[in-house]
């Protein structure tokens, strides 16, 4: 099942997240593996595995192991609709890029308030000698590589561009007050729930993750009317197709961070 070097895994939570990049995909075959559909193709200089991995971070999870160890792709590029919080100032149908990932609620409930994962004593992983608890950074050379390409295209669509934490929960915020809480807790730009997971995974194997999120709400009291997730993912996968059909193939197959 290998693809080869130079190869990127796309990962999407939903069919209206990844639909766009199938389409646009050469000689594309699709199939399932591990109860996940894949689609293999090329998009650009690049071979592609499109993944659809269903929601949340458990099935995030699973279904980029299962990439991982049958594909040794040279990057992970994680496209998805977010929620902006109100300090962001981005608007529906911008974009946002993943600096930073941070699991939004493990941790612990006290008599003194909500402490996140160093309160358990137990890291959630270690890798490289470093205890790793609710935060996941991304490789900053990766994250400006890709921002640089983004910027080249203006933000695909004419959309904003911001780059920053997301928060990643499964208990996806519906209030004010809530979304108060948690920004002043870790200051995101973004919330989604299965960043913080994949970039979980990706660490453990030792590849490059870029994530990037159309804005499909804006984090507050919940207005469902408001929203516009068809959009949102359309303007994540735009800009994603612009990363595959415009990026660097030497940047692309530099050795994983091992």
């Amino acid at each position: 099942m290998k693809v080869g070097e130079g190869s990127v895994v796309v990962l999407a939570a939903t069919a209206g997240e990844r639909s766009a990049i199938a389409a646009a995909m050469a000689g594309a075959v699709t199939e399932q593996v591990a109860g996940r559909t894949w689609t293999r193709g090329g998009v650009g200089a690049h071979p592609v595995v499109l993944v659809t991995g269903g929601l949340g971070a458990v099935n995030t999870a699973q279904a980029l192991t299962c990439a991982l160890q049958g594909v040794r792709p040279a990057w992970v590029l994680q496209i998805g609709v977010g929620g902006a919080f109100p300090a962001a100032d981005l608007a529906v149908g911008d974009l946002a890029v993943a600096d930073t990932e941070y699991y939004g609620d493990v941790g612990v409930r006290t008599a003194a308030g909500w402490q996140p994962a160093e309160a358990l004593g137990i890291p959630l992983v270690e890798c490289d000698g470093v205890a790793l608890y609710n935060r996941f950074e991304a490789d900053a050379s990766w994250v400006a590589w890709a921002v640089s390409r983004l910027h080249s295209r203006a933000a695909p669509g004419g959309a904003r561009m911001a780059v920053g934490p997301f928060l990643t929960v499964q208990e996806c915020t519906g209030t004010a007050v809530l979304a108060a809480e948690r920004y002043a807790r870790w200051q995101p730009i973004c919330e989604n729930m299965e960043g913080a997971a994949a970039a979980h995974i990706c660490r453990l194997y030792g590849v490059p993750l870029v994530e990037i999120r159309g804005i499909s709400n804006v984090v507050e009291d919940r207005r469902r009317e408001s929203w516009d997730l068809p959009g949102a993912a359309d303007r994540a996968q735009r800009a994603a197709l612009a990363l595959l059909r415009r990026s660097d193939p030497n940047h692309a197959e530099r050795p994983w961070n091992l």
